[in-house]
C-alpha cells in the first residue's frame, strides 16, 4: 500500500520532471499546455512504473517505499558526509534544465527502500532459508519498474501516442544508470546478465526514441 509521505513524494517529482522537460518552451506562449502535456505524461509513466515495483515486491512478500533520490557521504572517511541528506535528483533536474536552458534533462529522481514484510517473515523456514531481502530479491524489483516503462514504451507507440513512447524510454535510461541508490545500481549488483540485458534494451530504445518528432 502507497503511502501518503509516497504520494507527496511522487508527485514532486512528477512536477520537476514535468518541469524539466518543458523548460525549452518557457518562453513560447505554448509553455503551458506544454507543461500540463509533460504532467499527464509522466503521471502515467510513474504509474506504471511503481505499480509495477510494489505488485514485485508484494510477490517476494516485501514491500517497496518511494524516496527522493538524496546523498549524504561524499568521501571515503566516516567524517566525509553532509550534515543532512542532499536531495540529489531533484536539483540535478532542476538546475541542468536552467543551465542548459533545457537542453539536457535528467529524470532520475527517486530510490527505492524495500523491506521484508511479516508474511516472509513467517515463511523464512519453509520457501525462504533467510529473512532479508537479497541483491537478487531487490534487483528483480527494480528491473520490474524499468521492463514495466518499456513495456509502457511499446504500448504507446502502437496507440500512436509519441510523446509518452519517448519519455518512458527516456525514463527507464536515466533509472538504469548505476548511480548512487538509483534502480540501476541494484540491477547491476543484483544480476549482471539482467543488467546487461536491460542496458542493450535501452541503447536500442533510446536510439529510437531520438528519431521520434
Amino acid at each position: 500500500m502507497i503511502k501518503l509521505k509516497e504520494i507527496a513524494v511522487l508527485l514532486l517529482s512528477l512536477v520537476i520532471m514535468a518541469f524539466s522537460d518543458s523548460f525549452f518552451h518557457i518562453k513560447s506562449s505554448e509553455y503551458l499546455s506544454q507543461f500540463l502535456l509533460s504532467l499527464g505524461t509522466f503521471a502515467i509513466i510513474i504509474i506504471v512504473y511503481e505499480a509495477a515495483k510494489k505488485i514485485m515486491a508484494h510477490n517476494l512478500d516485501s514491500a517497496e517505499e518511494t524516496k527522493i533520490w538524496t546523498v549524504q557521504r561524499y568521501g571515503l572517511y566516516e567524517r566525509a558526509h553532509f550534515k543532512y541528506p542532499i536531495p540529489l535528483g531533484i536539483l540535478l533536474s532542476f538546475f541542468l534544465s536552467l543551465i542548459t536552458l533545457g537542453n539536457v534533462k535528467w529524470f532520475a529522481l527517486t530510490e527505492s527502500e524495500v523491506k521484508p514484510t511479516e508474511a516472509r517473515a513467517v515463511r523464512r523456514h519453509e520457501y525462504y532459508s533467510y529473512y532479508e531481502m537479497t541483491e537478487w530479491h531487490l534487483a528483480l524489483i527494480s528491473a520490474a519498474g524499468i521492463i514495466a516503462s518499456f513495456l509502457l514504451a511499446i504500448f504507446a507507440y502502437l496507440i500512436s501516442y509519441a510523446e509518452l513512447s519517448k519519455l518512458s524510454i527516456y525514463f527507464a535510461f536515466f533509472n538504469l544508470l548505476p548511480i548512487g541508490k538509483l534502480d540501476g545500481t541494484r540491477i547491476f549488483f543484483g544480476s549482471r546478465v539482467l543488467y546487461a540485458i536491460l542496458a542493450v534494451i535501452s541503447i536500442i530504445s533510446l536510439g529510437y526514441a531520438f528519431l521520434l518528432p
